[in-house]
């Protein structure tokens, strides 16, 4: 009698501790944008003759509010969330109404985002990030059957988002949330045909536009039509559209390799609009150098490495899309604010997660990894059985 041995995989699902890894890579980014916020924001409040803290202040208020908001969703049960999306996403688009035709929305540079409650403001368009990330791993979780049958419901809501936040007009999110669409459908192994739908579409309205008989840029503001054609003309406006990006290779090209220094940024005093914001990442080449850059770029890319892990190995499928839309989300993000800043792609007002000023911003960016961090806990191990059999 002869025994053949022989070893079976198989996989289970396991509850484990939260990716404390990705955790402290927050952590450090969250400390680099403090450092990074105080330095750009002082000779603002210089120049307004105000608190030199203000802004500083604002922002670690924002930050402790977020870490509520992180702590509170990586210990609660993430599928409650898949109970009260379409909640959650009625209401976003409610706010957005209220910011769009009622006083309590506040105008600031031709763009009404923010919603003024008197005690503090916020700006709900953040929300809706999470609120289309909600709804497509919703979506996506069903089986074929019942995804077709709820692609009205689902898509309507997804359209209206997008279409309030385009009128306030924010083009910026509205490419994040567009973007966040196209890699979560992509991650869900679905049909490629509505993809070559769209990119056909595209390439007839570029064939329309270079005929004249129909440009996709007149449906923008003038403004964000500016910034578009300034990006591909061959002269740039330096006094006009390419102010921004002008002065921030500036800032970027002093930085040289070591940095000028901690708080040693010129552009930042008075050259370099929304340094503090949209342009904080110019401040830190500067001040850090190319070292400091490539420690931050590092950290996003380790973030979305760590984010598709957890996505990959996470046992079902709605906590699996959540995981992906996030780690999408705060990648592409980082992406957009640094190619703007690298003059890369057109100026557009996008920060850059946990590091630019913005209180709304960094609360749900941080809401959100509690929820990532909340997914970390659940995942597929592999286990080995050995078998035996005789012949």
């Amino acid at each position: 009698m002869e025994e053949n041995v022989q070893y079976k995989r198989t996989y289970k699902i396991a509850k484990t501790e939260m990716d404390r890894d990705l955790l402290i890579f927050v952590v450090a980014l969250i400390v680099a944008g403090v450092m990074a916020v105080f330095s750009a924001s002082l000779p603002m409040c210089m120049s307004k003759h105000i608190n030199s803290f203000y802004y500083i202040g604002q922002h670690i208020l924002w930050l402790i509010l977020g870490g509520f908001g992180l702590f509170f969703f990586s210990k609660m049960d993430y599928n409650i969330l898949k109970r009260y999306t379409f909640h959650f996403a009625i209401g976003v688009i409610v706010l957005l109404l209220i910011v769009k035709f009622t006083p309590l929305g506040v105008e600031i540079n031709g763009a009404r985002r923010w919603l003024n409650l008197g005690f503090f403001q916020f700006q709900p368009s953040e929300f809706s990030k999470l609120g289309i990330i909600m709804l497509l791993a919703s979506w996506f979780s069903l089986d074929k059957t019942r995804f077709w049958a709820e692609l009205p419901k689902y898509l309507l809501t997804i359209l209206t988002m997008i279409f309030v936040v385009l009128k306030q007009p924010n083009l910026s999110m509205a490419i994040i949330l567009c973007g966040i669409c196209f890699w979560m459908y992509l991650c869900s192994s679905k049909s490629l045909k509505p993809i070559l739908i769209g990119v056909v579409s595209l390439i007839c309205v570029v064939i329309l536009a270079k005929t004249n008989i129909l440009n996709p840029l007149n449906f923008l503001e003038p403004f964000q039509r500016e910034r578009i054609l300034s990006k591909f003309s061959s002269t740039v406006d330096t006094q006009g559209s390419g102010y921004q990006v002008y002065h921030s290779l500036i800032a970027i090209a002093s930085g040289g390799v070591f940095g000028q220094g901690y708080g040693a940024s010129k552009e930042k005093l008075g050259w370099l609009p929304e340094c503090h914001t949209d342009f904080i990442f110019s401040v830190v080449a500067e001040e850090m150098g190319f070292l400091g850059c490539l420690v931050i770029i590092s950290f996003f890319v380790i973030f979305f490495r760590r984010g598709m892990g957890i996505s990959i190995n996470h046992p079902y499928l709605y906590g699996r899309f959540l995981a992906c839309g996030i780690t999408c989300l705060v990648t592409m993000q980082a992406f957009l604010n640094i190619s703007v800043a690298t003059s890369f792609m057109p100026a557009t007002g996008i920060t850059l997660p946990f590091i630019s000023y913005g209180g709304s911003s960094l609360f749900v960016t941080m809401c959100m990894v509690g929820i990532l961090l909340n997914i970390s806990k659940t995942k597929l191990t592999k286990v080995t059985q050995k078998t035996t059999s005789t012949a």
